[in-house]
């Protein structure tokens, strides 16, 4: 039986190129900062059929400024600081917005924005061209605003026409008369003499129909994306549902057009270049959609399961007592990867869960998936701090066999450099959580020896107690070791 878990594990934690899954869409996205691109983004970001590899910002609802900054703010809320920010030019021929109709955009902060200290974000044309450079595999662009930032990126970089696979705008059938259009018209026909493929998107009218009981549904989503929609319509509940951006869909309607094509009314404008118009269909009900994705970031696609095992009946009598409280606190996504680890850990370890919460951590970072990220684990190879090595590995997918993990032996700390295209950042285990279990693991080697049973089951009790309260967003420092191409913080 011992063999035959070896086995499937080993299955499982060897992510081949032709097993694991991989994102449909790498996607670049750009935002004028408007409530229905917060929406957008927080599904974009939710799914992981979307892949998004930069957020840059364009002038419109806000300046650019602020929308870097709001961004910003929601990667740090999410986890996901590893997304670079660019940041566009003011447009100084913007045509003079209607008096307080954006109101609402400019009142909603879309994270904790008093981390932000000043730094400079890079040139959203500089970051687009070094993101499709960077990306192995085809980009998509997703306009939420105007034209602006693409139109200037293609003036400057011609090739970027052939580099980019399609652009996804929202904006309406009547063009001229669309917020997204008239906020610069010069872009737009830029854009339209250019080569680039392109879907044009729109809700036409679409509502989000109920939205009490939208923001009742909301609630009841084990989901950090559907929560911060949730923030939103509670904290301007009085204003939004007065306010058309908060019944109708607007720019949420590119995440759901890629997902779900079938909703939408389309037609064929132009054959070369590929160029079609989007509808949404004015008798769907989107929430359910829009719901779905919101919830579809809950755990990786297992090679072997349909469905892994979570019900208590599963488990070992003192993993069983607390999984529920485990998976409610960590979810799913964690609680599969550090499953897996202890059985191929062979024991319910401390450092070897953390190694997984840490592998998760640096993927959350990126917001990416499995086998994507080269380590150099600076844990050693002597236990019990070595251990953290089994938790990468299965956490990530950066395995020896691959080749994508590396053991540096000298001064073993429990900390390791996890790299991702152009960018290296080190994860270390606070000093403070360090000198708690180092305290907590030698008062069972003086109570009850190294070797006994008695130790050993106080090892376990202890893994399963920091498995429960150590949360992996508060666990570990997070430093930059190389120049990053957008802007995060400390």
């Amino acid at each position: 039986m011992k063999r035959t878990i070896g086995v499937i594990l080993g299955l499982m934690i060897m992510h081949s190129a032709f097993s694991h899954y991989k994102a449909r869409y790498h996607v670049i996205v750009d935002t004028d900062g408007g409530i229905d691109d917060f929406r957008a983004i927080c599904m974009m970001l939710a799914t992981p059929e979307i892949e998004v590899i930069a957020i840059t910002a364009v002038d419109g609802i806000l300046p650019p400024e602020k929308t870097a900054i709001r961004v910003s703010s929601l990667l740090k809320r999410f986890g996901h600081e590893g997304i670079p920010v660019g940041i566009g030019r003011n447009n100084p021929e913007k045509p003079d917005q209607p008096p307080g109709a954006f109101q609402i955009a400019g009142n909603f902060n879309w994270g904790e924005e008093q981390w932000y200290i000043g730094g400079t974000f890079p040139s959203a044309i500089r970051l687009i061209g070094q993101s499709i450079e960077l990306e192995e595999m085809p980009v998509d662009f997703i306009a939420l605003g105007p034209l602006t930032n693409l139109a200037e990126a293609i003036r400057e970089v011609p090739a970027l026409e052939e580099q980019i696979r399609k652009v996804s705008w929202y904006n309406g059938t009547m063009e001229k008369d669309w917020y997204n259009h008239k906020m610069d018209p010069g872009a737009a026909r830029a854009i339209k003499r250019s080569t680039l493929r392109m879907d044009q998107v729109s809700a036409e009218g679409s509502l989000i129909r109920e939205p009490a009981a939208f923001i009742m549904s909301l609630d009841t989503l084990k989901s950090q994306y559907a929560s911060a929609i949730l923030d939103l319509y509670r904290k301007e509940e009085a204003a939004l549902l007065n306010h058309f951006m908060g019944t109708h869909l607007g720019d949420d309607c590119i995440p759901l057009f890629l997902l779900y094509p079938e909703l939408f009314m389309a037609r064929e404008t132009e054959k070369i270049p590929e160029r079609s118009e989007a509808r949404a269909n004015e008798t769907v009900n989107f929430q359910a959609a829009m719901l779905e994705i919101l919830d579809s970031n809950r755990e990786d696609k297992s090679i072997i399961f349909s469905r892994f095992p979570i019900h208590s009946g599963f488990f070992e009598e003192d993993v069983a007592a607390q999984s529920d409280r485990i998976i409610e606190r960590h979810g799913l996504r964690e609680w599969k990867l550090v499953v897996l680890t202890n059985e191929f850990h062979e024991h319910l370890g401390i450092y070897s869960i953390i190694g997984a919460k840490m592998g998760l951590r640096a993927r959350e970072y990126f917001n990416i998936g499995i086998d994507e990220l080269t380590i150099e684990s600076l844990a050693g190879s002597s236990p019990p701090v070595s251990c953290m090595n089994d938790g990468l590995q299965a956490s990530t997918g950066a395995t020896l066999g691959h080749g994508t993990i590396t053991i540096r032996n000298a001064d073993p700390v429990p900390s390791a450099i996890f790299t991702f295209k152009n960018t290296r950042i080190e994860i270390r285990v606070r000093k403070a959580i360090r000198d708690e279990i180092r305290r907590e693991v030698q008062k069972g080697v003086r109570q009850y020896g190294l070797d006994s049973t008695e130790y050993w089951t106080y090892i376990r009790e202890l893994a399963l107690k920091y498995w429960l309260e150590l949360s992996r967003r508060e666990i570990f420092e997070i430093r930059s070791i190389t120049p990053e191409a957008g802007y995060h913080c400390p």
